[in-house]
Parts: structure tokens; C-alpha cells; sequence
């Protein structure tokens, strides 16, 4: 019996030991339930936060192993398969659990809006007052409809990345797929009143193409424009002072033209974005850089050896008049009576003279490549025609002002380079003419000297050359 005891009781302590240890509880993190957020919260900016910064509760909670697997697998930690309802869990009267979308501003702004806490990270402290003075907070707070964007529709909840990121919904690229998530969608933006046909006239606009097709990180996205968090830039009396941040010449020539202080009048977009049925997204670009146009005129040259004014205008340049017909409904709604007010026709006779100065452009630019690839240095005319693309790039800012007389001068002072430069360009192809033709005496007393030698020759080789020995005396 004592050997008997001695074998058993080991054995029973040891299963209701076991017995315990499988109903145990334990103190575990919101981790171990809570894996799918837990996991993008790991690689985010806010991994150095814990889960109680937005949520409240506790720092641990006991629960059974048991439990912790139900937990995690209703509540889908990683799997594809359909799962069970989660069971309730009581996470205490701290837990403030998720919190409403209305709620979420001055939540993330209880850190963002604290100059104590973002200063050590370099981080603006008014992101809170700007969504609140944009259009976004405006219509939450004034109508508290909560389908306005909040932070985590552009940031995101748990997976927040920094802008640099590529994978951030933040980042440049991604910005107007970030946005288009409630502005491409035609039943919410119903409800709103606003069209869905603005992402896709940025997409195809001169900033979106540059953005989106050639990858330039640098060029504006929606938040550009719209701002960052007031998604409608406080302060901003119109469309040219947002403009104006990156075009900062065009807006101060078109502050001194009479549209500036037309009331109404939609500024920049008015001609850049405008036309029947846009919405002022679809931004083109008017003026072209000069080296596309000297590549576009090479190219004309190509197929039409002397091509009209016209026809250069049209393969160089063909977007000014074009985009001003586009516009024109839009003129005419002031500008009603055309064969009255001249100030339309005005418009086109300038754009016509700034073609003309462009045709002079390229064609002298076309000039000096062909000259500089025959024996003629012409490294100083190079230097001076940089003064005429220099002008040719002021005439794009300086139309803003709608004035012929100041265009007018720049027109002139762009040609006079041209012309400077084709009469030194004259000068120099003459002289080189004038060197080929002193040459051909040269050459004719060149030839006579030789023919002379060779008959010389001839005379002294008859005298003085006897025959070769064995050579018969009919030979010699």
C-alpha cells in the first residue's frame, strides 16, 4: 500500500495540477485578440502608442488561453474564412471602445493639437484648426452629418504611414486615389450636391499627367491646391492666390489686368480649366516650354520644308487658340456684344503676334544648329540668343495682364534678339562665302604650278635621262 501511494499520489497531484493550468487565466494584451490591428499598428508611425491612447481600458485583462483563441478567431486574426460572431468580453467601464467618426477630429487632435507632444517630432500643431476651418469640418460640425471625411479616410485607423512613404495613403502619388475614395463616388458626392467629374479632370489635367504618368513627386496633387486638412484653403480670396503659391509671376501680372477685380470672375481656371461642361479640374497648359517647340518646329521641317506661319503655329504651339475658343463661353457672358467690344479680337490679334515672335524663335534657333555644324564657331550668338528665350519665357506670365502694349514690347525686344542674331549669323555665312571664292585663285595658280612643274619635268628628263642599258637605240 505505501509503494502503491507513493506511485499514485504523484500522479493525481500532477493531473489536477494539469487540470488547473488548462483553465487558468492570464494577463494578456489587446494583442492577443486583436491581431489584425495590432499587426499594421506594429509598423506605423503611432507604434511607439498603446492601444489605451485612443481607446481607454485597461493594460491587461485576464482571459483564459481558451478564450484568447475564440477571441482571436471570431474576431479574424490573419484568416479568410468566415467567422463566428465574437463573443462579448467586458473590457471594463474604462473602455471607451470605438469611437464615433464625429468624435475623431478632437481625438487625434488631444495629441496633433498639443505643442507639448508633436514639438519633439517637428510636427505642425494646427492640423485641427485647419479641418475645422475647411469645408470637411465646416459641414460636420455645423449640419454633424459624419460622412464628411474625418482623419482616418485619408490617414487611415491603425495602418498610419508617413507621407514618404509609397505606401501611405498620403503619399504624393496616392493623393488623388486617397481623395477619389468619396469624391468618385457618384451616390455620396449626390447627397452633397458636388460632381464626381473633378477626379477625373485632374487626372487628365497638365497636373495630374505630370503627376501620375511621368511620376513627378513634385507636381501639385489635390492637397496642393485644397490644402492638407482644410480641404479648402482658409483665408484664400480666390482661385489666383492659391494659383499664385507656384505661379507666382502669372498671378502678379493678372493682379494689374481689368479681370482682377471683377467680381465673380473665376480667375486662373476661368481660361486654364474652364469650357462648357468642365468643373475647372482639368488644367491646361497654355505656353510650352521653348526646347519642345524648337523639337516640334525640327520635326515640321521634317515633312513641310517652308511651312506657312500658320502651319508652325499649329505644330509648335496649337493650344492657345484653342483653349481660348474652349473659353470663349465664358468670355461671352461679359463680353456679349462682339462685333461691338473689342476686346476679344484684341485678344487674338495678341495671340497671333506672340506666334509670329515664336516662329522667328524657332526658326533662328533651327538656324544656329545648322550653322554650328559646319566650320563656323558661333558660340557668342549662342550666348545672345539666350536673351530671346529669356524673353520668349516672359511672355507666358506677362498675357495675364491682358495688355497688348506690354506684351507688345516684349514681342518687340524678342524679335530684335532674333533678327540681331540672323545678321550676325548673315555676317558670319558671308564672310565664310567670300573665304570659298578667295580660295579659287588659290587653287587655279595652284594647278598652274603643277602643270608647269610636270612639263618641266618633262623637259629636264628628255635632256639629261639617258636609256636604261639593253634598251634598243628605237627605244631610246
Amino acid at each position: 500500500m505505501r509503494i502503491a501511494s507513493l506511485i499514485v499520489l504523484p500522479l493525481f497531484l500532477f493531473g489536477g495540477f494539469a487540470r488547473i493550468c488548462a483553465g487558468q487565466e492570464e494577463a494578456v494584451t489587446c494583442d492577443a485578440c486583436h491581431k489584425l490591428q495590432a499587426e499594421p499598428l506594429a509598423r506605423s508611425v503611432h507604434a511607439a502608442l498603446g492601444c489605451r491612447d485612443c481607446h481607454d481600458g485597461q493594460a491587461s485583462y485576464r482571459v483564459s488561453s481558451e478564450e484568447v483563441r475564440r477571441y482571436a478567431a471570431a474576431l479574424g486574426a490573419g484568416s479568410a474564412q468566415p467567422r463566428p460572431a465574437p463573443p462579448t468580453f467586458d473590457h471594463g467601464s474604462g473602455f471607451a471602445g470605438k469611437p464615433a467618426r464625429k468624435d475623431i477630429p478632437e481625438l487625434c487632435g488631444e495629441c496633433h493639437a498639443n505643442v507639448e507632444r508633436m514639438n519633439p517630432y517637428g510636427l505642425r500643431t494646427d492640423p485641427l484648426a485647419r479641418y475645422w476651418a475647411g469645408g470637411h469640418g465646416k459641414t460636420l460640425r455645423q449640419t454633424g452629418d459624419d460622412r464628411v471625411a474625418v482623419c482616418i479616410d485619408c490617414h487611415g485607423a491603425h495602418d498610419i504611414l508617413p507621407s514618404r512613404n509609397p505606401d501611405s495613403k498620403t503619399y504624393s502619388l496616392n493623393v488623388p486615389d486617397t481623395c477619389a475614395t468619396c469624391h468618385a463616388d457618384a451616390a455620396l458626392m449626390g447627397e452633397f450636391g458636388l460632381s464626381i467629374e473633378v477626379v477625373d479632370e485632374y487626372r487628365q489635367s497638365v497636373h495630374g499627367r505630370l503627376l501620375l504618368e511621368d511620376g513627378d513627386t513634385g507636381a501639385p496633387n489635390c492637397a496642393t491646391c485644397h490644402g492638407n486638412h482644410s480641404s479648402m484653403p482658409p483665408g484664400f480670396a480666390s482661385v489666383v492666390d492659391v494659383c499664385g503659391q507656384c505661379h507666382q509671376h502669372a498671378a502678379m501680372n493678372f493682379a494689374k489686368s481689368i479681370h482682377a477685380d471683377l467680381p465673380g470672375h473665376k480667375g486662373c481656371v476661368r481660361c486654364h480649366g474652364g469650357g462648357e461642361g468642365r468643373h475647372f479640374h482639368l488644367i491646361e497648359r497654355i505656353t510650352k516650354p521653348a526646347g519642345i517647340m524648337i523639337q516640334r518646329y525640327a520635326h515640321l521641317l521634317t515633312t513641310e520644308p517652308a511651312p506657312s506661319t500658320a502651319q508652325v503655329a499649329e505644330a509648335i504651339h496649337p493650344d492657345p487658340r484653342k483653349i481660348m475658343e474652349r473659353a470663349l463661353p465664358s468670355c461671352t457672358e461679359c463680353h456679349d456684344d462682339i462685333e461691338d467690344d473689342e476686346s476679344l479680337p484684341k485678344l487674338f490679334v495678341l495671340l497671333d503676334e506672340i506666334a509670329k515672335a515664336e516662329h522667328l524663335y524657332v526658326e533662328t534657333a533651327r538656324r544656329l544648329d545648322r550653322v554650328a555644324q559646319g566650320v563656323l564657331l558661333v558660340d557668342a550668338q549662342r550666348f545672345l540668343f539666350e536673351d530671346a528665350k529669356t524673353h520668349l519665357i516672359e511672355l507666358a506670365p506677362l498675357q495675364h495682364t491682358l495688355d497688348n502694349s506690354v506684351v507688345g514690347e516684349h514681342v518687340e525686344e524678342l524679335n530684335a534678339v532674333c533678327a540681331q542674331v540672323n545678321a550676325e549669323l548673315d555676317k558670319l555665312e558671308s564672310g565664310l562665302r567670300w573665304r570659298y571664292r578667295a580660295l579659287i585663285p588659290i587653287w587655279l595658280f595652284a594647278l598652274l604650278f603643277a602643270g608647269a612643274c610636270y612639263a618641266k619635268y618633262k623637259q629636264l628628263k628628255a635632256l639629261h635621262v639617258g636609256p636604261f642599258p639593253g634598251e634598243s637605240n628605237e627605244r631610246q
